[in-house]
């Protein structure tokens, strides 16, 4: 749906307008959101529907309905109309329509729902939703068979996330992708540093030409140069008569990806500085330079400038290489989206239509949370299907109990504070510990949730209203709104 530009203003006073009038008459539910979730407006049959008070101006849409994640956030994210949706809370369930509010220039400034409430029970209104989504998941099929190309690469859309960190990385990264320099993508093992240079590459104005991956460490170094540049025919024992092309050769025009570029030895980091220089490269037992037009990409989890001090890095390649750099951020800084990408990891394993039912406790919530996630995203797609193949096929819901042993070892280890039992269903319920131990229960999460409110809400278990209430009840926000305190 889309409307005239700097719309937000006119939405926001939806409420005072003709339209309010005309929707307090239908019996549908109605809501406006703004493009962060926050609600603008009800009717007063959605109010009704779901049992909701009438002050939620201005609050968020996570604090009331269950599968706000995968549903409304969902349309914020990808702009897409979403039709026959669950949409749920703690006591009501309806069937709710999402539009997204596009100004002229593609940007999403709102969103309206359209909910109804059928008048059957809810096993039956389970299976026509099961019957919808099967529907759309054959749609989606037969147009992914025809639309999709053999080979075809991630985006920044594929890229799943909200927080703050990562929207700042997909903005840097469409900025980045314009040019021709080459970039520097850092990021701890598990990250995504492929994902997110092939995402580089689809937003290049080269998105239609090669890319090229090479993992500088699989390579062996005797082969190191045969496979870059390439050779010709009889260039040595062994060789194919025809030769080969080289990983440059067969960029041209495209992107060349250069993973773990931390390890290439020196005697090569010699000759890539050479091709970056000059764009030629000299294949084996050839005569002249071949000429090839490539983007490079390269990728590491090393400290590069520590290796250039230690003498194992070139300088002069180091600063070559570095002049856009791009830094993914650590599974540990952005746990908010810790749950979508379980929820993305759940469906993919489990699939689509059994993994619409697995829900994940918030003890196994609480768990991530704490937990340092070392090997990253890698790590808890692991962890995601390791909990599967443990869920017995009666169950739905995932928790610590289907946890592999090694995740509390780890767990334990990096934060020996925290006791077994502090990872019980029951142990941190704000209604049954006391004063002291329940403030220590909000510090401990706050703190390992980067004191992101809405996940701290989920994995203790509470409303994020009760959150807030809980911190100025323990003096744990200044009169500025920060957050004090420790444990």
């Amino acid at each position: 749906m889309r409307n005239r530009p700097n719309s937000s203003s006119a939405l926001e006073s939806l409420a005072e307008s003709a339209y309010a009038d005309v929707f307090e008459l239908l019996h549908t539910g109605i809501a406006v959101m703004s493009a962060t979730g926050a609600f603008l407006y009800c009717n007063q049959a959605f109010l009704s529907m779901f049992n909701l008070p009438s002050d939620i101006r201005g609050k968020h849409v996570t604090d009331f309905f269950l599968t706000a994640e995968q549903g409304v956030m969902t349309t914020i994210r990808t702009r897409k109309p979403t039709f026959c949706s669950s949409l749920t809370t703690t006591d009501a369930q309806g069937i709710s329509f999402r539009y997204p509010l596009l100004d002229d220039k593609g940007k999403l400034y709102g969103v309206i729902i359209e909910s109804i409430s059928p008048s059957i029970g809810p096993e039956r209104m389970q299976k026509f939703l099961d019957t919808i989504h099967d529907l759309e998941e054959k749609s989606n099929y037969f147009e992914q068979k025809v639309r999709k190309k053999p080979g075809s690469l991630y985006t920044f859309e594929s890229i799943i996330g909200s927080s703050n960190a990562i929207m700042a990385l997909k903005k840097k990264g469409k900025i980045f992708a314009r040019g021709n320099e080459p970039i520097l993508v850092l990021g701890e093992s598990g990250t995504g540093k492929e994902l997110v240079a092939q995402a580089l590459h689809s937003a290049s104005s080269r998105a239609d030409k090669p890319f090229v991956t090479v993992n500088c460490a699989a390579l062996p170094h005797d082969l190191m140069e045969a496979e870059l540049f390439g050779y010709e025919g009889g260039a040595f024992t062994g060789a194919k008569s025809s030769g080969i092309k080289g990983k440059f050769e067969l960029a041209n025009k495209g992107t060349i990806f250069l993973d773990e570029i931390g390890e290439l030895p020196l005697s090569m980091q010699a000759k890539l500085l050479r091709v970056l220089e000059s764009g030629e490269i000299q294949k084996l037992a050839h005569r002249g330079q071949l000429h090839s037009d490539f983007r490079l990409i390269a990728a590491t989890n090393k400290d590069l400038k520590e290796s250039v001090e230690r003498g194992s890095f070139r300088e002069d390649l180091y600063h070559r290489l570095n002049i856009l750099e791009l830094t993914i951020p650590p599974l540990r800084d952005r746990v908010g989206d810790i749950p979508l990408l379980a929820r993305h990891f759940i469906e993919l394993h489990a699939g689509a239509k059994r993994g619409r039912e697995i829900q994940i406790s918030n003890e196994l919530y609480r768990a991530f949370g704490l937990y340092p996630w070392h090997g990253n995203i890698r790590e808890l797609k692991n962890v995601i299907t390791y909990a599967l193949f443990n869920l017995e096929e009666d169950e739905k819901v995932l928790s610590t109990r289907h946890l592999p042993e090694r995740f509390f070892r780890e767990l334990l280890t990096e934060q020996p504070e925290i006791k077994e039992k502090e990872l019980c269903p029951d142990n941190l319920n704000l209604d049954e510990v006391g004063a002291q131990a329940e403030r220590k229960a909000l510090l401990l999460a706050l703190s390992s949730t980067k004191y992101n409110k809405t996940l701290t809400a989920r994995v203790l278990g509470i409303s994020r209203n009760k959150l807030y209430k809980k911190m100025r009840d323990f003096n744990l926000l200044s009169p500025s709104g920060k957050n004090e305190g420790s444990i």
